[in-house]
């Protein structure tokens, strides 16, 4: 501690007490003195405080001095103050002590006789607080930002393998937590859970059912309703893996399926100690776990834990919570070990009062982000392998998985910590009477030793295996809940302290010896925790190593090298779970190294802490005082098993209530271990089935059943372990073989004898016909068909219980015959073409394989099976044409082939057989059809020449808007006519024939062509519109004022005219005036209309 610190600071301890200010008894005398004035006082205002104040613990004195001797100058709006004076008093007179404006005071129920002192606006008030006497311990209060254990980076796999591994996603089998191993008997029924997070999404399916809605709450809104914003999903996940609805047919189930469920909103937003206080505390009288998945910043540079209030809650819960047996908070061990960080730097999982958990991957090693730390009670399995776990996840959209209310890839210490929760919620269900220590208990008692490779697995003095990565090993429920139904409470809890041990000395930089300082202890405690407060001055504390060793020799790294630049440990208590059940006598040793050159820092002081109960010394571990086995038992102290019967002294004592220094305490020939622990019988009771046979007897000479009564059922004078049927008097040793099936003389033999008789002469043994054929031994030809049972066995391979028939009466039986069915049918018929085996001789039709019966040229067979053509008819379809001949051709010879137009061919040589105008002997003509025959159409014809041959025209000029036809005529070549106009023409065309119109002035072009095959003949057409010519319109002669009038609007009218024409001239010269498109030249079209009409006759032109 720095000199100021030691000075000014009042720090005092449960076990000691600085006595060295004088100020401090003249208070306590003045306060003696005055005590009779005080009581005959007045009755106090109705602002006064209720309060009764309390030494203050360890853990929450220490909380105080790390926050008043941490060298910060940071400023707040609220300041914790412990001044257990004002008990009593009024707020006014706190209020005049204070030398500075306080805006309201608050009484946090944690602490009695502390205060929190709101301010109207942040400031330092270290020093004012100082000055005050009666402020005893102070604490800045401040926002405290805590992050989840977890950030999702694996594949993810939908299979639970933490509840039952069974090698999914090349995990190793049996790597879980065997969980299964509990569930037949305890599932978490009415323990309460709650999961302080960032909100539980209580409406999900897998969360609903045991969820109780009434007292959950939300410290970040203030409210009754815990629900996550749709980011949030951390706390969900977290209650799924702890208390999801198991065997519902949705979604997941959670390690204590059915246990009860409230969640705890907190860190979805900042806050303070007060919030964590009240969060962790939350109804503790209704509370059994609280179960928190999140801690301080995982970087490595952070060392941080409880402030005075979370300290004080974390104490009642222990001591007060669930009527007094403790309410058991689990802390994620932290998820920082890639940034070197350990949890003994994280105060919350580090506290004594919280259950730390490590992860652990379905592999059974540490995962790649789990912390190490003298702290760590358990691990549990989370992802890191090859596999994340499978959880609830918020419904929606929401949470980390969008599309799905499960979420198979969370991990970190975030999915260990929930799940020991659930197995602790199990054990809480098997014995509801564990106090938070017995569950501390029953956790390292069952503990497996997972990656027992690993090197850093030891032995601790008290038998257990321990590591820093794992605690006591992995969580194990089945164990666990067995062990919890049959644990006895541990007696009281014990604290010893050293005191506050001053050093002073400077830290060798970077020497293979630094300093150390060793305590010794005579306290007599079976140890169960164990803590250690530092407080060093160094520049760089991640230089720094510290290691604390038992007296057997057992080490705790509670500091190791590491990239930590930021300066002290200031009042740190580092807590160890590594020492249980070790004896706290002897002399414990801190050692302290600098293992960077560089930077240097001075050892101030520390003080060693150990918790446990009473050590009884029992050299032997037989669970026998050496005392009690010396005057009371006579038994051997030195010999666990006095009697060598392989039952504990103690066992034998408390347990079986057998003799220990007697083996065979009811002489019945088996030991008192035997009978326990392999035969289950009573080692109290000669005879346990009471069958008038000693166990021994059983187990040793009879190797009957000594927990099953013996009987002769049949009381045919043999027991049941001699008879070989107690229930049949008949059937016992000694009596007469019969051929039944049955041994009747218990010789291990059936019908022995009777294997070499033939009592009915049919060549089967009685004992064949019996056991095999099941036919009358006594009757040769059983099912009375003629054949005796040995000619049906032997010779026909037939069913001798069968009468074997002739049912079509051809002279066959049915297994000689291949259809008993048809008497057509049989081994002596000959074969026919039908497609049937007539001759039985498994061939069909081989007869009419190489025959031609109707000399067509094809084979019978073929015919037959293959061509559907009648084989003793050369012609089947009676066309002429012999079916052999048909098929050569490629005709089918099923369907009579004709000349149907009787042109002398038939449909097959002609190419139109209903048209005697075409076939291959016609001539071609020019009619677009193959007349001949030959593939081809016109082929040898002259070549046509279409020609335009006269172009008629209405009139060559006419006046606009007026039609002019066009008529143009072709010669017969010609199989089209086709026109085209400028577009300015309005055209109408009509087969050989046009009518344009234009509605401007000009001379329009265009052309005409004659199209046969892709042959053009064109000529060009020429239109000329005129101007209409204007008639002359004889006015009317009106009356004078008539004129007027008409002069009048004419006047308008021609302004109006003259306005518009001026602006369609003004847009005409701006846009640009478009002259008429040229003609378009004429291009050939893709089609042609074939109606062309007849030339008009040519010969009044040759006149």
């Amino acid at each position: 501690m720095s000199k100021f610190a030691i000075m000014k600071s009042k720090v005092f301890y449960g076990s000691w007490v600085v006595t060295g200010y004088m100020r401090v008894s003249v208070f306590l005398i003045l306060l003696t003195l005055l005590a009779p004035i005080s009581q005959a006082q007045p009755s106090v205002q109705s602002n006064q405080f209720d309060c009764s104040p309390n030494e203050l613990s360890f853990g929450v004195n220490n909380a105080f001095v790390r926050a008043m001797t941490d060298g910060s100058s940071d400023v707040s709006d609220q300041w914790l103050v412990y001044m257990p004076s004002m008990c009593g008093k009024n707020q006014d007179l706190l209020q005049q002590m204070i030398p500075f404006e306080i805006e309201s005071i608050e009484q946090p129920n944690q602490i009695p006789g502390s205060f929190i002192l709101n301010l109207e606006s942040p400031a330092d008030v270290r020093d004012e607080l100082q000055s005050v006497d009666e402020v005893q311990r102070w604490s800045m209060m401040k926002p405290h930002s805590n992050q989840p254990r977890f950030v999702p980076n694996d594949p993810s796999f939908s299979s639970q393998w933490h509840l039952q591994n069974t090698g999914q996603g090349s995990g190793t089998v049996g790597e879980d937590a065997n969980v299964t191993g509990a569930w037949d008997s305890v599932k978490g029924t009415g323990v309460l859970i709650s999961v302080v997070d960032d909100g539980v999404d209580h409406q999900h399916n897998d969360l609903s059912p045991n969820y109780q809605d009434a007292i959950d709450w939300d410290y970040c809104g203030d409210d009754g309703n815990p629900s996550p914003t749709s980011n949030d999903g951390h706390g969900t996940s977290a209650a799924g893996v702890a208390a999801g609805i198991g065997n519902n047919n949705y979604g997941i189930t959670g390690a204590a399926m059915d246990a009860d469920l409230i969640g705890i909103r907190l860190i979805a937003c900042s806050n303070t100690d007060q919030d964590e206080a009240d969060a962790i505390g939350h109804r503790r009288d209704l509370v059994s776990i609280s179960s928190n998945s999140w801690g301080p910043s995982d970087s490595g540079r952070v060392v941080s834990g409880p402030e005075p209030l979370l300290q004080a809650s974390l104490e009642d819960n222990m001591y007060q919570g669930r009527g007094g047996l403790g309410t058991i908070v689990t802390l994620a061990g932290g998820n920082g070990r890639n940034n070197e960080d350990n949890s003994n730097y994280d105060g919350y999982a580090n506290s004594r009062f919280t259950i730390g958990v490590a992860a652990i991957t379905d592999y059974g090693n540490q995962a790649g982000y789990s912390e190490d730390g003298a702290n760590i009670l358990v691990a549990a399995h989370s992802r890191g392998g090859s596999q994340g776990i499978t959880t609830a996840d918020i419904r929606g959209s929401g949470g980390y998985n969008p599309s799905s209310d499960i979420y198979n890839n969370f991990g970190g210490t975030s999915s260990a910590t929930p799940l020991v929760s659930g197995v602790i919620a199990l054990m809480l269900e098997a014995n509801p009477t564990l106090t938070y220590r017995d569950v501390q208990h029953v956790l390292v008692h069952s503990a497996r030793t997972n990656d027992a490779t690993d090197g850093d697995w030891v032995t601790n003095g008290g038998g257990h295996d321990v590591n820093h990565k794992y605690g006591h090993g992995a969580i194990d429920a089945g164990l666990a809940v067995h062990i919890a139904r049959n644990w006895t409470n541990v007696d009281q809890e014990y604290n010893w302290t050293s005191g506050e041990r001053d050093i002073s000395q400077s830290i060798p930089d970077n020497t293979a010896n630094g300093l150390s300082d060793t305590v010794t202890v005579d306290a007599g405690l079976l140890v169960e925790s164990v803590e250690v407060r530092f407080d060093a001055d160094h520049s760089f504390r991640g230089d720094l190593e510290i290691t604390l060793t038992s007296p057997d020799g057992t080490e705790s790294r509670l500091a190791e090298k590491h990239d930590d630049n930021n300066n002290n440990f200031n009042e740190w208590v580092f807590s160890s779970m590594l020492h249980w059940d070790e004896s706290s006598d002897g002399v414990w040793t801190l050692e302290v190294n600098d293992r960077r050159n560089g930077e240097t820092g001075t050892w101030n002081h520390w003080e060693l802490v150990i918790h446990g109960a009473d050590e009884v010394i029992d050299t032997d571990n037989d669970g026998l005082p050496d005392e009690d086995e010396t005057s009371i038992h006579n038994t051997d102290p030195l010999n666990p098993d006095s009697d060598n019967d392989n039952l504990m002294d103690g066992y034998e004592i408390f347990n079986s209530s057998t003799s220990p220094i007697d083996s065979d305490t009811d002489d019945d020939m088996l030991n008192d271990g035997q009978e326990i622990l392999i035969f289950l019988t009573n080692p109290l009771q000669e005879d346990t089935d009471n069958d008038g046979l000693s166990d021994g007897t059983e187990v040793l000479v009879t190797f009957s059943n000594p927990l099953l009564f013996d009987d002769d059922e049949d009381s045919d004078g043999w027991y049941w372990f001699q008879d070989c049927n107690d229930s049949n008097p008949n059937v016992k040793p000694l009596q007469s073989e019969l051929l039944d099936g049955i041994d009747n003389n218990c010789e291990n033999g059936i019908d022995e004898g009777f294997k070499d008789l033939d009592s009915d002469n049919d060549r089967l043994s009685d004992w064949a016909e019996f056991h095999v054929q099941n036919t009358d031994w006594n009757n040769p030809d059983t099912d009375g068909d003629g054949m005796d049972d040995g000619d049906e066995v032997q010779v026909f391979f037939s069913d001798p219980t069968y009468a074997d028939p002739d049912d079509d009466s051809d002279g066959y039986y049915w297994f000689q015959d291949c259809d008993d069915n048809d008497s057509d049918r049989s081994p002596g018929l000959t074969e026919w073409l039908n497609g049937i085996d007539d001759d039985c001789d498994e061939d069909v039709d081989e007869d009419f394989l190489t025959t031609d019966a109707d000399r067509d040229g094809l084979l019978d067979i073929n015919e037959y099976l293959v061509h559907m053509t009648e084989w003793q008819d050369a012609d089947t379809d009676d066309d002429g044409m012999n079916d052999g001949y048909e098929l050569f051709v490629g005709t089918n010879p099923l369907f009579a082939d004709l000349d149907n137009d009787g042109d002398g061919l038939r449909w097959f040589q002609d190419c139109d057989d209903n048209n005697s105008n075409i076939s291959p002997y016609a001539d071609e003509l020019r009619n677009g059809i193959d007349d001949n025959c030959n593939g081809e159409i016109d082929e040898g014809l002259p070549v046509l020449n279409p020609q335009i041959l006269i172009i008629q025209y209405s009139s060559p000029i006419a006046e606009v808007n007026r039609d002019v036809t066009i008529t143009a005529y072709a010669n017969a070549d010609t199989e089209s006519i086709l026109f085209e106009f400028d577009e300015a023409l309005q055209v109408e065309i009509s087969t050989n024939q046009a009518t344009v119109t234009a509605t401007s002035l000009g001379i329009y072009r265009g052309e005409v062509c004659a199209v046969t095959n892709d042959v053009f003949d064109c000529e060009s057409i020429v239109v000329e519109y005129t101007p209409v010519e204007e008639k002359e319109v004889v006015p009317t002669i009106k009356s004078e004022p008539e004129e007027r009038s008409t002069y009048v609007s004419q006047l308008g009218e021609n302004i109006v005219a003259v306005v518009v024409l001026s602006i369609i001239v003004l847009l005409v010269t701006i846009l640009g005036w478009k002259r008429p498109r040229a003609p378009v030249k004429w291009q050939q079209p893709a089609t042609y209309d074939s109606s062309v009409p007849a030339a008009p006759d040519l010969s009044m032109w040759n006149n």
